[in-house]
């Protein structure tokens, strides 16, 4: 999975939304615009290398090696 630029679209972040706060369709790709928004910029800064969503229905994001070697200086 080290290799996952970005897996969840837009579009699946719309509906992930809109399935857990019952937002309206609208309302849904306004706010995952904003969540992808944010997910590009912290790729862009070298925090993440992804996101994906698990299989719990989770959004995850792939840190970069830089951030892990900072939380784990030791591995």
């Amino acid at each position: 999975m080290a290799d996952v630029s970005q897996s969840a679209s837009l579009a699946s972040i719309a509906a992930y939304l809109k399935l857990t706060y019952q937002y309206d369709q609208e309302t849904a790709l306004v706010e995952a615009k904003s969540v992808m928004h944010n997910l590009v910029k912290m790729r862009q800064k070298g925090f993440i290398t992804g996101w994906y969503f698990d299989e719990n229905g989770q959004l995850e994001l792939l840190p970069s090696d830089y951030v892990m070697h900072q939380i784990a200086p030791n591995k």
